[in-house]
């Protein structure tokens, strides 16, 4: 909400000069008079100064519509620069009544900018919000902690332009990435936000894979025809990739956007990208969701996405119970819920799958499934969209690594000790567990002086089911 000694101080500063403090920034309104095609975009792309005086100018016009005298003594005292007494003999009245009518004149010009800015404002959160497409959840549970760190480097002005999520699938990495992007939305933080997702599949929650057959991998050239297309940025269709990218590079330096680039994993040659995405930082930042932790690449801030605690499994539980009116299970006890706790861990996907499959068969017959290692085309599902893939690229080295942390339980084991458990040498101990880590199979708990290693309950699960397999 501008008040009225904002625009007062702005009106004083009509003609620029020194000053970090510019009273008008950063608002919707001088965002869009400088991407209008007016007489104020070339004003308002001028600097914080001249983006003062378009919104002032802009705002000033509005006002001689409605009350010309005011508009006039407005002029005259701060762009023109006339003194109180040339003034108040001009409109042949007294000093105080030209300082009162300043007043007016000034609350009057203040309730048309916010005015303006409420609807520049709704305007821009319409457009951004049109990019993110629709949520997959109505409350995200157990990210507080995420949320408070993500919040923090985001609204960071001068590092951190580089944010990745990273963790295995299904614990809401693309939830918690628009989660945060809807949160921005709401702030005069960034001035464009768009999201690029290269997503190729997603679950049922009656585990099936879904494909979207037909569609290209996510490479260099589609991503800056789709940031092009998202920033509305005119080109001609005949003009080089090389033109669009530069193009691209001017309209982000200039600006402070947000891009969201969804799933970086299934970006075709992923690592060839992240060298061009630091070209294009500051002020412009991107926030990436991956299930490649990139804590190898230099200035990233990797943030890896922890599964959910028991508390905030069970409120997940519950709240999807509730949501979609499944009684029985919106009314189970504590204990009853903690069964599924204990099986699957906190993966927020494994558990909505599970609730499922509680909807046609028994919480005893759904669980012994899993700690079974029955196969059923539902879990089969989980299990080939999580673990698979990655499952065969695998060597037999690193299999090995993750076979004999199933016996880790939840305190993990250190390194000595895993180094014993698979009977492989300590040089390759270590760079197996380098690449495991980094693809988010294994976890790092402990401290900086006591390192520990340990499997999702859901991964050990999936390493069980394939040892019965083989």
């Amino acid at each position: 909400m501008i008040n009225s000694e904002d625009v007062l101080a702005a009106l004083r500063l009509w003609h620029g000069g020194e000053t970090n403090h510019w009273p008008l920034q950063p608002m919707r309104l001088g965002l869009n008079l400088s991407q209008s095609e007016d007489i104020y975009s070339t004003l308002a792309e001028g600097g914080p100064a001249a983006n003062n005086r378009a919104i002032l100018s802009y705002g000033l016009e509005q006002l001689r519509n409605v009350s010309p005298e005011a508009e006039e003594l407005l002029k005259e005292r701060f762009e023109n620069r006339r003194d109180v007494l040339t003034v108040s003999n001009r409109l042949n009245i007294s000093e105080s009544t030209l300082y009162y009518r300043q007043r007016q004149a000034i609350s009057h010009l203040t309730e048309i900018l916010n005015q303006l800015e409420d609807l520049a404002s709704s305007e821009w959160r319409a457009k951004m919000s049109s990019r993110l497409g629709i949520p997959s959840y109505e409350t995200l549970v157990g990210i507080d902690e995420a949320e408070k760190i993500l919040k923090q480097v985001l609204f960071e002005k001068n590092e951190h332009f580089i944010i990745s999520i990273d963790g295995i699938g299904g614990l809401g990495k693309t939830a918690l990435a628009d989660y945060l992007a809807r949160k921005t939305i709401k702030t005069t933080r960034f001035d464009e936000i768009a999201w690029v997702t290269a997503k190729h599949t997603h679950l049922s929650m009656l585990g099936r894979l879904q494909i979207e057959s037909g569609r290209p991998a996510l490479t260099l050239p589609l991503l800056i025809e789709k940031l092009c297309t998202q920033f509305n940025l005119v080109s001609n269709s005949n003009s080089t990739q090389l033109q669009r990218q530069r193009m691209l590079y001017r309209f982000m330096k200039d600006r402070r956007c947000l891009v969201i680039i969804d799933n970086l994993e299934t970006v075709a040659d992923y690592q060839s990208l992240i060298p061009e995405l630091q070209t294009w930082q500051n002020p412009t930042k991107f926030l990436l969701t991956s299930r490649i932790r990139l804590l190898s690449e230099p200035g990233i801030f990797s943030y890896s996405h922890k599964e959910l605690d028991k508390d905030a499994a069970l409120q997940l539980i519950r709240q999807e119970a509730k949501r979609g009116g499944f009684t029985d299970l919106a009314r189970a006890t504590n204990g009853d819920l903690l069964k599924i706790y204990e099986v699957v861990g906190g993966n927020p996907l494994a558990l909505k799958l599970i609730i499922g499959q509680l909807r046609f068969y028994s919480l005893s017959s759904v669980l012994s499934r899993f700690t079974d290692n029955k196969p059923t085309e539902m879990n089969e599902g989980i299990f080939d969209y999580i673990f698979r893939e990655i499952w065969e690229t695998l060597d037999d080295n690193s299999k090995t690594i993750l076979i004999s942390l199933t016996q880790a339980g939840e305190s993990g084991f250190m390194m000595e000790h895993l180094v014993a458990i698979s009977e492989l040498s300590e040089p390759i101990v270590y760079n197996c567990v380098t690449g495991l880590v980094l693809s988010s199979l294994v976890d790092i708990t402990g401290s900086l002086l006591e390192r520990r290693y340990k499997l999702h309950r859901l991964t050990e699960i999936f390493l069980l089911h394939m040892l019965e397999e083989e």
